[in-house]
């Protein structure tokens, strides 16, 4: 994929949770996924937490009354309002995860890193891959990743994968191959603006860690996410 459609993509992704992030909060204000929300239980107090692409600062719930050292980013300043609004005592800020050494320093190390949902927002391998180093850097010795990305592939929106694909061998879609574009709707069923997808699969998942210098990699599925466990 070509340079102008990887930041055409970036800034939909932006503006989409820009413009729905006042809905978006209310449809994350229940529990985490059982799968995430029991990991978060072997987190232990004074540990580093650093989450990336936090949004409404769901995954805090899960640390505010543990002593546990939080960091929640995301690149959309209304989301990390609402974060704010939601817990006042987690620490949230405002940045492009994809220039995360420009954020935090290489110095500063956390013991869990969290990307939920998110790396599937993130257009093209190469920016994938760059993403996940520069995560590796920020990992503490013996520290750990935990990745998740829908798996679309168990969802409504598989046709919708296959009618990309089709679309892209006929030369009307300057997309990548599992690359899809659909509309966030609104509870009343209005269509508020168009997100950007990938639809990973668990072969691909563990092959991009693999290329960014993870050694140890670990990959579970369940009907809606897939789960990544990576350690250096």
């Amino acid at each position: 994929m070509k340079i102008t459609e990887i930041n055409k993509l970036r800034s939909l992704v932006k503006d989409n949770y820009e413009t729905i992030a006042t809905d978006f909060d209310l449809t994350r204000k229940t529990a985490l996924w059982p799968t995430a929300k029991e990991y978060c239980q072997n987190i232990s107090a004074g540990q580093k937490v650093l989450d990336l692409g936090c949004g409404n600062g769901r995954l805090f719930a899960e640390f505010k009354n543990r002593s546990i050292v939080y960091l929640g980013i995301d690149n959309s300043s209304t989301l990390i309002e609402l974060a704010k609004k939601n817990f006042p005592e987690g620490k949230f800020m405002v940045g492009d995860i994809l220039d995360l050494n420009k954020i935090i320093s290489r110095e500063e190390k956390y013991d869990y890193i969290f990307c939920l949902a998110t790396l599937q927002h993130i257009p093209g391998r190469k920016l994938r891959i760059e993403l996940l180093k520069n995560i590796k850097d920020q990992l503490a010795p013996n520290g750990e990743v935990i990745i998740s990305n829908w798996n679309l592939w168990s969802s409504k929106h598989k046709k919708l994968i296959f009618k990309f694909a089709l679309l892209k061998i006929l030369g009307r879609n300057k997309l990548d191959f599992k690359d899809i574009i659909f509309s966030w709707k609104s509870n009343q069923g209005e269509a508020l603006s168009d997100r950007y997808y990938h639809a990973f699969t668990g072969w691909e998942l563990k092959r991009l860690a693999k290329a960014a210098g993870f050694k140890r990699i670990k990959l579970k599925k369940d009907q809606y996410n897939y789960w990544l466990y990576l350690k250096s």
